[in-house]
């Protein structure tokens, strides 16, 4: 049972236009609905100085399948989350004033961010496909931010300009930019969710007027009209809408790729057919390779290595908050499938220390009937 998935991942997964929905509990000083005491909110489990209630379960497993709307949930998932959920707490107990505030300054730079990719009618429809309000989503978002700065501290992890440089120093060309095509594209969807390959397409007198639109598009951008103008009205693409078009890739990132990279600078491709829907593009420019630079990449690179620590140092250490808390799992179904859960896990973790013992004997067996 992987417990410690949300200090690397952010959330089980997205459903927002890429922006990760992170998950954590409401503490018993919420003044959200979360208050309420029915049977589909009771709290499932609690520690020293939180709760989580079924309602914030709830609201990750329906961001799962939000997502993934043709899977079934694995078996494995409410244990996941509520584990992920008594996490997230644990580490917020220990926060400190000063990283509650950044966290929430980075969660309101991440809910701007969705707030303008997306138009305000697809902001509440997915909202409401993952059970949350505007306000949860910005709550979860603190949280989350607050406890991954938080973690780092508790654990002691510090990691210097110099450790950061030796680790581009050891991994020379890591970091070097490949070709990058910047285009511009204009693309109108036939399908009712951009976010996933699993949402059905829209109705097929829709999509062939859409069919009809793309072409009378692309003669009139051949015609001499402005692109980027009629881009910024027409395209549907969420990401690229508010930068008229513009997008830049590397090889192999995108489903035109090939034909971006073959094409000369201002050329324009033919109508396009793809599963997301009917687009064309220009190539502006090929952007040659570049060497990476350490101080551009600084920052990034000591957020990785600090990562890297949390993997190492994270488990034990949250083992033993989870101890210092009482944490209790209340709900008796949900506490059958954790003790089932850590069973197997212990069950793997013995078998795989039989394997390397064995391992280690047959080595030592080798060495020792050496002449």
């Amino acid at each position: 049972m992987n417990r410690f998935k949300w200090f690397f991942l952010g959330a089980v997964t997205t459903v927002l236009t890429g922006c990760p929905v992170a998950m954590a509990g409401a503490g018993p000083g919420s003044t959200n609905s979360d208050n309420q005491t029915t049977a589909d909110d009771a709290v499932v489990a609690r520690g020293k100085g939180f709760e989580i209630r079924r309602r914030e379960m709830d609201q990750v497993l329906a961001t799962i399948q939000a997502r993934n709307p043709q899977t079934e949930l694995p078996r494995e998932a409410e244990v996941q989350v509520i584990s992920q959920l008594i996490e997230i707490q644990l580490v917020l107990r220990g926060a400190t004033d000063e990283e509650k505030r950044e966290g929430q300054q980075q969660a309101e730079k991440k809910f701007a961010y969705i707030a303008k990719t997306l138009s305000a009618p697809e902001l509440e429809s997915r909202l409401a496909a993952t059970h949350m309000t505007a306000e949860d989503l910005r709550r979860k978002f603190a949280q989350d931010e607050t406890a991954q700065r938080s973690l780092a501290r508790q654990l002691g992890i510090h990691v210097t300009d110099t450790d950061a440089q030796k680790w581009f120093d050891d991994h020379p060309g890591a970091y070097d930019e490949p070709p990058m095509a910047h285009v511009r594209e204009l693309l109108l969807l036939t399908t009712s969710d951009f976010t996933t390959s699993a949402a059905p397409p829209l109705p097929a007198t829709t999509i062939e007027a859409k069919h009809q639109q793309i072409f009378k598009l692309y003669q009139r951008v051949r015609g001499g009209e402005d692109f980027a103008a009629l881009a910024k009205q027409y395209n549907e693409d969420p990401i690229t809408k508010e930068t008229s078009g513009e997008v830049t890739f590397r090889r192999n990132q995108m489903g035109y790729s090939d034909l971006a990279f073959a094409m000369q600078p201002k050329q324009m491709s033919d109508v396009i057919t793809n599963e997301d829907g009917f687009l064309f593009f220009q190539l502006l420019e090929i952007i040659p390779a570049k060497k990476a630079d350490f101080t551009a990449l600084k920052d990034q690179l000591k957020n990785m290595l600090v990562g890297m620590q949390k993997q190492n140092l994270a488990p034990g250490y949250l083992k033993e908050l989870r101890k210092s808390a009482a944490v209790e799992i209340l709900d008796a179904g949900l506490k059958a499938k954790v003790a089932e859960a850590e069973a197997a896990a212990a069950q793997a973790a013995r078998t795989q220390a039989e394997f390397e013992a064995r391992q280690a004997a047959q080595a030592t067996n080798m060495l020792s009937a050496r002449p």
